[in-house]
């Protein structure tokens, strides 16, 4: 990204607490930071990846950035197409409906996420009835559409229980895609996949982003994914990001205790090349409760005193390279394939 050229999405200090509250009359005597004090840009054309064990809060940030729920605080501004900028956070519900031609949302489930009621046709022109369009015009569209993500045309007035999940995936694909959007968050699109299909999936998504100049926030738990599909990845860990960096730099040199963990799962096809998995000791510390200091520390093999008292920041460590750690200077942590 240019110096001049504006970010698709800047992200700032984004939080999602949910309270909890107990008692006949729902007092609230505390809250779960799902997502606390989160910030990160996404570039025009640019895939960042979103990675992290269940319930660190990927899911739930991708659904505050497209306001699917509303965030307790922070700002989330997306630059559209015609260059203008909206904070994603202050914008009023009745006002988002402009703006969501510029952004869309692919889900995990490809059997949930489709109305079983409606035909194929109907599914992938919703968001343009929305909007408004005359119905000559949807069915043009969507046509069109699922000829670019490879379904064919005679399935359209079928309905989804006729298609496999490669296929309704395909049918998702192309219903985020037919406002033309600038931005699109993919929350696990292909975790509910057979191996042989996650593989076309994430190829079409590839060349949905050269076609469309789009840009994605790619939410995963599965690394060996992110190495096919990323540019950039960001680590995150009980509702914060712990580490970001270029995809290349991230998985030569971590410079976080928890990356190195993940990192260390990931399989390699020749098995001389493999290294022992570090096996993380305890459970991940809860979001309600979250331990002073680093949050990881009780799982950390490396932890000192100061990461029991202060919590470190996420600050740049080399160019380009952020971390959230204490010892990232001086931890030389292991890679994929580094011994």
């Amino acid at each position: 990204m240019s110096e001049t050229e504006l970010p698709v999405l800047s992200v700032r200090a984004l939080q999602k607490h949910f309270p909890v509250e107990r008692g006949i009359i729902r007092r609230t005597v505390g809250a779960v930071k799902a997502v606390d004090d989160v910030s990160f840009d996404i570039a025009p054309g640019e895939i960042l990846a979103l990675v992290g064990e269940s319930g660190s809060g990927k899911t739930t940030l991708g659904r505050c950035i497209v306001r699917a729920i509303d965030p307790t605080g922070g700002e989330a501004t997306l630059t559209r197409r015609d260059g203008t900028s909206v904070d994603l956070v202050r914008t009023p519900q009745r006002g988002l409906r402009s703006i969501r031609s510029d952004m869309n949302m692919i889900f995990q489930d490809p059997f949930s996420s489709l109305s079983p009621r409606m035909p194929v046709i109907d599914i992938i022109g919703e968001p343009l009835r929305a909007q408004g369009i005359a119905r000559r015009e949807i069915h043009a569209r969507v046509r069109e559409m699922a000829a670019l993500v490879g379904l064919n045309l005679d399935y359209l007035t079928r309905y989804p229980n006729a298609f496999s999940g490669g296929q309704r995936q395909r049918i998702c694909i192309a219903r985020a895609l037919i406002t033309n959007p600038r931005f699109i968050v993919a929350d696990e699109p292909v975790s509910a996949l057979d191996v042989s299909i996650q593989a076309q999936i994430l190829n079409l998504l590839q060349d949905m982003r050269e076609r469309l100049n789009l840009s994605y926030l790619f939410i995963t738990h599965d690394l060996s994914v992110v190495e096919h599909m990323a540019d950039r990845v960001a680590v995150m860990y009980i509702g914060r990001i712990v580490e970001l960096a270029p995809k290349s730099r991230l998985y030569a040199t971590p410079r976080h205790p928890y990356t190195e963990a993940l990192l260390s799962a990931v399989l390699r096809p020749d098995p001389e090349a493999r290294d022992q998995p570090i096996l993380l000791t305890g459970e991940s510390a809860s979001p309600a409760a979250p331990p002073q200091g680093c949050h990881f520390h009780p799982r950390c093999r490396y932890a000192q005193d100061i990461c029991r008292t202060v919590a470190p920041q996420l600050t740049e460590v080399a160019p380009g390279h952020a971390s959230a750690c204490h010892l990232s200077k001086e931890l030389a942590l292991r890679g994929v394939g580094t011994a």
